[in-house]
């Protein structure tokens, strides 16, 4: 029989580079709504709103509204354009505003016996900071695998690395720039409801000292 605890290694064997670095670290919490909107067979839109609460969650990090429209160009390829407000408000540093616009793509990789299935995603986003010139261009790329662990629960895994391609004057450096893991479940609530819990790790590269974030989250889908 299949256990999620098998998910583990695999979510988070790719993070032994960094187990030894030095890092400051943080608790957090997110928690976001999906709203997804069929207009027809082809295209839908999503509104993503998340609000995520950082210094051993005691206060309000960021806020972040995504809005996109996708196409699908096949049951298993979509492509999508979105935008992104992101607001963030650091202990000390004033806060930012921050716009992106984003492109991204997500396709089937493989399917496997059982019901199991390697997702991925590919995200190129234009950032831009309130107050700031320049625009930093950053390439995302995630797997996500899913599989059953009952008729309705099924174990999520996915990894998320985060690659900037310039280096920009509000603080965005080349190279890579975060890498996120992620263990969970998605766990559907009514036909239209899917509740996904989950444990987020975040390594994040500073100029001085790496941070690690150990991140709750919850995120609910809704569908319409």
């Amino acid at each position: 029989m299949f256990r999620i605890t098998r998910l583990v290694p695999l979510a988070f064997g790719c993070l032994v580079p960094f187990a030894a670095q030095a890092a400051s670290e943080d608790t957090a919490v997110w928690g976001g709504l999906h709203s997804q909107f069929k207009l027809n067979d082809r295209v839908s839109a999503t509104v993503e709103v998340q609000k995520r609460f950082n210094n051993d969650a005691s206060r309000l990090g960021q806020y972040l509204i995504r809005p996109s429209v996708s196409y699908g160009f096949s049951p298993t390829t979509r492509g999508s354009l979105g935008y992104a407000f992101v607001q963030t408000n650091p202990p000390g540093p004033a806060k930012t505003d921050e716009h992106r616009l984003w492109q991204q793509l997500t396709y089937r990789v493989a399917a496997f016996e059982g019901g199991a299935v390697l997702n991925g995603r590919t995200r190129l986003e234009q950032r831009r900071i309130d107050g700031r010139d320049d625009m930093g261009w950053r390439l995302r790329q995630q797997l996500r695998f899913s599989k059953p662990l009952t008729p309705k629960v099924s174990g999520v895994v996915w990894s998320e690395a985060f690659w900037a391609a310039n280096t920009t004057d509000w603080g965005q450096r080349e190279g890579l720039e975060r890498w996120r893991n992620s263990v969970g479940v998605s766990v559907p609530l009514t036909s239209r409801l899917t509740l996904e819990p989950g444990y987020i790790h975040q390594w994040v590269r500073r100029p001085r000292e790496d941070a690690v974030d150990h991140i709750v989250s919850l995120s609910l889908t809704a569908q319409f």
